[in-house]
């Protein structure tokens, strides 16, 4: 199946007769008719709704039936694939979205009016976005994750040779376990058992009597080893930990993390999580697993998994990033480039040319010229007549059946090796001005100076002390405040930030701000410019209207001095009045050329 899928075509040909084959309206008709057991039986109602009796199977009819076989696997008998079952689809086809690029597709489906509910994509939605990463794949199989604005140190890969210098004179430890500790037990209980029956050496810094001179051994063991590995429960908030993965990931350290999702029942200090900080050690997680997938590490859901693919990493000689799925890992290719936005464009023109009134987008249909002309808006170039004529004689069409002519119509039987790009590389070229690679190329006037990243909720540091500072000093920014939280806004805040000169980030003492403090640890190990600000926070400290407890507040203090010491070994200045943290950014802004980014 695959190997046909990887010169994807939406071109199933016709005969001299002038056969109908239209993607669209085949689709609703076979869902009537094909057999859900016997391919052939399908074959044969394939024929029976196009009309084509007397018409021999071709290739590419075959790749439309085999990616529309993997949309009936993942069907859930309503004519859609829930966002539970999507990334399993992408995969089928060789195609490895990151959760973020996946949240972000059904967010656009659902944005332009898809007749599907919520967390759900239909069949011609489904093609348009196969196609688009397809095309992307095809494009980038050579770039990079794009690099920040802010960046001003860039880190390389270390040498082999290198590694072995630093480890001359010091004990070498093959992996180090690192993440939650206390109450937990997969140390002990999982891990060690199984690196001991392979024979791999190990740190645990988890230890019964710990002691100051304990710190040096730590740092080195973390220093050589060769895999970190991490498991985040759900026992523990992990607010150290998380930060550390991220800045030992963004430091391009090989990390193998399993990652857990905080539940309704989970406590700490034996006291069961409000919804308000589940929501905030929700949000955290998510935005690590989008930090770390960007980078193109798998994160595991699984211990036992984590540790055999820890084995065959070693013993192979792998990467993490070489992981996949018959490893037991999730793979993920190009986690950092924005999907969706094909679809987006497209229902953006649909919706321009519908001159009637529709009650709801079920209803929603063009007439042929209509059709064209949405066509045009999308490509730039006119749809042949008689091409669409010889498709399909319909007096109206849908925005499922348009989906369809515009993979279908972008494909020249006699262009196999342009089968995949054509299409997106069209549209993108007409409504971006560039092609379909990467991240976009950005003019000067995209990009800003600042990113005022740091405490939300309750905090109004952003409009009482740092905006009015930095428009009276003429300085851009970009303010990811928001009332309400949404997994969508994750990828889009990713792509301003990184467009921004400097990266401040304030935490306050009456926010948990384990967000900001996962993304400041993650950009000063990737080497940008960042600017902290960090308050304790107190005993008998409230966030929200909720006290919080004397475990958490311990925690959170844990996080913030962990960040502060990481941010500080790498010369990252750290404040604690917010109003000297302003000022020096304005007297940095200023000094630095604005070509430069740093």
């Amino acid at each position: 199946m695959g190997g046909i899928l990887s010169n994807l075509t939406g071109s199933p040909e016709t005969s001299e007769s002038g056969c109908n084959i239209f993607w669209g309206h085949v689709y609703q008709q076979s869902q009537k008719l094909m057999s859900q057991d016997n391919i052939w039986s399908s074959w044969s109602c394939w024929w029976f709704v196009c009309g084509l009796n007397n018409f021999e199977p071709t290739d590419s009819l075959q790749v439309f039936l085999e990616l529309y076989e993997v949309f009936r696997k993942y069907d859930d008998g309503n004519g859609r694939i829930p966002l539970c079952q999507l990334r399993k689809a992408f995969n089928e086809v060789h195609l490895y979205p990151s959760k973020s690029q996946i949240f972000e597709m059904v967010q656009c489906a659902v944005e332009y009016g898809s007749p599907c509910e919520p967390d759900h994509v239909t069949f011609g939605e489904f093609c348009i976005l196969v196609t688009e990463l397809k095309n992307h794949y095809h494009n980038c199989h050579n770039i990079i994750t794009p690099k920040p604005k802010s960046l001003y140190r860039e880190k390389k890969t270390e040498t082999d040779s290198i590694k072995w210098k630093k480890r001359e004179n010091t004990t070498h430890f093959q992996v180090f376990l690192g993440g939650s500790c206390n109450p937990t037990t997969w140390r002990q209980e999982l891990a060690i058992p199984f690196l001991k029956s392979h024979g791999i050496t190990f740190y645990n810094p988890q230890v019964q009597n710990w002691r100051p001179e304990l710190l040096e051994l730590e740092a080195q063991a973390k220093e050589n080893a060769d895999i970190m590995f991490f498991v985040i429960d759900k026992e523990t908030r992990g607010i150290s930990s998380m930060i550390e993965v991220g800045y030992l990931v963004a430091s391009m350290k090989q990390v193998i993390l399993v990652l857990t999702e905080i539940e309704d029942n989970d406590t700490e200090c034996k006291r069961v999580f409000t919804e308000q900080e589940k929501s905030d050690l929700c949000r955290g997680r998510k935005i690590l697993e989008d930090l770390v997938e960007r980078n193109s590490v798998p994160v595991f859901t699984d211990i036992d998994t984590a540790l055999k693919c820890t084995e065959i990493v070693l013993n192979q000689g792998l990467r993490v990033q070489d992981l996949d799925l018959q490893h037991g890992a999730q793979p993920v290719i190009h986690g950092h480039i924005p999907v969706g936005e094909t679809l987006l464009q497209m229902r953006e023109a649909f919706n321009s040319m519908d001159s009637a009134s529709f009650t709801t987008v079920d209803d929603q249909q063009l007439t042929p010229q209509e059709l064209k002309l949405a066509y045009k808006s999308c490509t730039g170039k006119d749809l042949d007549s008689k091409w669409l004529k010889k498709k399909d004689k319909h007096s109206k069409y849908y925005f499922e059946e348009f989906c369809c002519i515009m993979v279908e119509s972008q494909v020249q039987p006699s262009t196999v090796q342009k089968k995949i790009t054509s299409f997106i590389s069209t549209i993108f070229g007409k409504f971006s001005g560039h092609s379909s690679c990467s991240m976009p190329c950005h003019s000067e006037k995209d990009f800003r100076d600042v990113y005022l990243g740091g405490s939300c909720g309750d905090s109004n540091w952003r409009d009482k002390i740092a905006i009015p500072i930095l428009r009276k000093n003429g300085i851009s920014y970009v303010n990811p405040f928001i009332s309400g939280y949404n997994q969508k806004l994750i990828p889009i805040q990713v792509q301003a930030r990184e467009k921004c000169r400097l990266l401040l980030y304030v935490i306050t003492d009456r926010t948990r701000s384990l967000s900001s403090m996962i993304e400041a640890g993650y950009y000063v190990g990737l080497g940008c410019k960042v600017i902290l600000c960090i308050q304790q926070m107190k005993e008998g400290a409230m966030i929200g209207g909720e006290k919080i407890s004397e475990c958490g507040v311990k925690d959170y203090a844990r996080g913030r001095a962990y960040l502060a010491d990481l941010a500080n070994r790498e010369g990252v200045h750290i404040f604690e009045d917010i109003l000297e943290t302003v000022m020096y950014c304005v007297s940095y802004l200023q000094e630095i050329p604005v070509d430069t980014g740093y």
